[in-house]
């Protein structure tokens, strides 16, 4: 199973999932002329032996948002962040911490343009039901504002979740369960 889950704000950078015999890993691919290189993936403070997907690029390349249900954390699959060290390698992956993260499931994290407005689904915060869509704020390095639901009609009872928002911030698209809809999770 291989998956596109995220692209950094300049479109140079493709990150991919792939399941490597159970054991899900985060890729990266860079756009060279109007070839991408085969995907390489990220060292061990990145991936683990547990299941890593769903990554978003902060728009100066140097803090990668992922999910993990490695140990350690809160709790299901939950929101980490790595910087990127001067000699290119990614930092050792620091959980969000409580404010963002829930004994449930968190997933579909995108960090905004202005690197500071992440969006992230969460079956464990105040939800309509199943996955809702959420945005909190960075104050600081590591201070995190308490998440706010979207609200209705983005979020609904069904599963709402991988939100990304264009730069401009005047459009945004997510996936979602509705009655109206053409088959499981749509694109709206």
């Amino acid at each position: 199973h291989d998956a596109a889950i995220g692209l950094s704000h300049d479109g140079q950078l493709l990150f991919l999932y792939r399941d490597d015999n159970g054991d899900g890993n985060i890729y990266q691919s860079e756009l060279t002329g109007e070839s991408w290189t085969i995907p390489e993936k990220l060292g061990p403070n990145i991936n683990s032996p547990a299941w890593e997907t769903h990554a978003s690029l902060s728009v100066d390349g140097k803090m990668l948002y992922f999910i993990s249900d490695r140990a350690g954390g809160f709790g299901g699959r939950d929101i980490y962040r790595s910087e990127k060290l001067q000699e290119g390698d990614w930092s050792a992956a620091k959980n969000l911490g409580p404010v963002i993260n829930t004994k449930y499931d968190e997933d579909g994290p995108f960090i905004q343009a202005d690197s500071r407005t992440l969006y992230f689904s969460s079956k464990g915060h105040k939800t309509m039901g199943g996955f809702d869509i959420f945005w909190s704020e960075m104050s600081g390095d590591t201070s995190w504002s308490p998440p706010e639901n979207i609200g209705y009609p983005i979020n609904t009872v069904d599963d709402d979740i991988y939100f990304v928002l264009s730069a401009d911030g005047k459009r945004a698209y997510y996936s979602s369960m509705r009655k109206n809809g053409l088959g499981e999770k749509d694109i709206y």
